[in-house]
C-alpha cells in the first residue's frame, strides 16, 4: 500500500545524501480574467488569470471550466511578497474536493496547493493517473493572494509526447559545449521511456552573480536568474554551483510552474557536484537532469531517504527501512535498494561512485510515471 509523501518532505528533499530544501496561505477579492501571452486562440496550452470573489468567510472563490477535449490543468496561487499561499478546496465538476482527506483519491498533504508555499504553490491534474481532469466546471476556495492562474491543455489525447527543454550554463569553469554528452544522456533517458525531448541551444549566462546562488528559490539572485527562463518548456539552469548547499540539483516545485516566468519556473543542477577529474560526469549529470526535470513536471521519490515514505504513483517499486536498511544507519541508499526501485529516475539518491562505474545506472520510469509527463500541461 503506497503511503502518500508529505510535501514537507517530498517538495524539499532533494537528489543528494544530505539533501533538504524549502519551498512554502492569502487572497485578493477580484483580479482580471485576461489571458497571458502564452494563451492564443489556436494554442493547445493557455494560461489566464481567473476571476476571484470574496465569499464572506475568509476566503476567495473561483471557478474555471475544463472543456470536453480538455487533457490537464496546473491551477497556482501566487503572493507576490513570498507570504505563505495555499488552496483551501478544489472540486471537480462532481462536487469532490480533491484536496480534501475525505475524498478519494485525493492530493491533501500531496500538493503544494494543499499545504502551503512561499509565494507559490499549485494543484496538478493529473499527478497520477487517478486522477483526471474532468470536463466541466471546477471551483476553488484560496486563501488571501495576488492572483490565481491556470495553466490549461486540451486537444486529442497524448498518444506521442515532445516537452521542450531550454537548457543554461552559468559561471565561467564550463562552456555550453560541455553540456552535450549530458543533454544527449538525459534525453535518452526520456526517449526510452517514450517521451521526446526537443533541447534548444543551451544559453550562456556570463553575469558573475549567478555562477554560484542559493538554492532557495525565493532568494532575490536566484529569482532573477529562474525568472529569465522561458514560458514554453522546462528550464534547467546548470549553475557553477550552489552558494549555500552542496546538492547535486533541485526543482522549484513539484511540480513547478508551467508558462509563468517567474521564480519557480525551472529547476538548479550544480555542474562542480559532477566534476570527475578534470572532466563532468555526463552519464551522473544526465540522470540528475532528468531526475529534477520529473520533479518539475510532478513526479516525486518513489521512495524517501528513510524508507518509510513513497509516491503517490501505484506501479512504482517500494524500498522499505524495515526489511532494506541493512547497515541500519536510517535511510535506505540505491544499493540496499537494488531490485527495489534504485534504477528508477526518481529514487531519491544516486548509486555510489563503485555501483556506477560496475554500470548501475537510473534511467527506468514507470507507466504511470510515464502518464503523468505525458499528460503535463506543458508537454506537447
Amino acid at each position: 500500500m503506497k503511503i502518500k509523501l508529505n510535501l514537507c518532505h517530498a517538495a524539499f528533499i532533494l537528489l543528494t545524501a544530505s539533501l533538504l530544501i524549502g519551498s512554502g496561505c492569502s487572497k485578493k477579492e477580484s483580479s482580471s480574467s485576461a489571458t497571458s501571452t502564452a494563451d492564443n486562440s489556436t494554442s493547445p496550452f493557455t494560461v489566464s488569470e481567473i476571476t476571484q470573489t470574496n465569499s464572506g468567510d475568509g476566503y476567495f472563490t473561483g471557478s474555471f471550466v475544463v472543456p470536453s477535449d480538455g487533457i490537464s490543468f496546473l491551477l497556482s496561487t501566487h503572493k507576490d511578497n513570498n507570504a505563505s499561499v495555499a488552496f483551501y478546496s478544489l472540486s471537480d465538476p462532481d462536487g469532490t474536493d480533491i484536496l480534501s482527506s475525505s475524498s478519494t483519491p485525493n492530493l491533501n498533504g500531496v500538493a503544494s496547493g494543499s499545504l502551503g508555499g512561499s509565494g507559490y504553490a499549485n494543484v496538478l491534474v493529473p499527478q497520477s493517473p487517478s486522477f483526471s481532469a474532468k470536463a466541466g466546471t471546477w471551483t476553488f476556495k484560496a486563501y488571501n493572494n495576488d492572483r490565481v492562474k491556470l495553466a490549461l491543455r486540451s486537444r486529442s489525447t497524448p498518444t506521442s509526447t515532445t516537452i521542450v527543454v531550454q537548457p543554461y550554463i552559468t559561471g565561467t569553469t564550463w562552456a555550453a559545449g560541455d553540456l552535450t554528452a549530458t543533454l544527449s544522456v538525459m534525453s535518452g533517458i526520456y526517449s526510452t521511456n517514450g517521451i521526446t525531448l526537443t533541447i534548444n541551444s543551451t544559453i550562456t549566462i556570463s553575469d558573475s552573480q549567478y555562477a554560484a546562488i542559493s538554492g532557495t528559490f525565493t532568494d532575490s539572485t536566484t529569482s532573477a536568474l529562474v525568472s529569465q527562463g522561458v514560458t514554453e518548456g522546462v528550464n534547467l539552469f546548470f549553475i557553477e554551483d550552489y552558494s549555500d548547499s552542496e546538492h547535486l540539483g533541485n526543482a522549484a516545485g513539484i511540480p513547478g510552474s508551467m508558462g509563468i516566468a517567474n521564480s519557480w519556473n525551472g529547476v538548479l543542477i550544480s555542474l562542480t557536484a559532477h566534476v570527475s577529474g578534470s572532466t563532468l560526469d555526463a552519464q551522473l549529470l544526465g540522470e540528475t537532469a532528468a531526475h529534477e526535470m520529473g520533479h518539475q513536471l510532478g513526479l516525486f521519490h518513489t521512495t524517501e531517504k528513510w524508507g518509510t515514505e513513497f509516491d503517490i504513483i501505484s506501479d512504482t517499486a517500494e524500498c522499505a527501512k524495515s526489511s532494506r536498511d541493512n547497515n541500519d544507519d536510517g535511510l535506505v541508499s540505491a544499493e540496499e535498494c537494488d531490485g527495489y526501485g534504485a534504477n528508477n529516475v526518481m529514487f531519491w539518491r544516486p548509486w555510489t561512485t563503485s555501483s556506477q562505474s560496475a554500470g548501475k545506472k537510473q534511467e527506468t520510469l514507470s507507466s504511470h510515471q510515464q502518464h503523468v509527463l505525458k499528460y503535463s500541461p506543458i508537454a506537447k
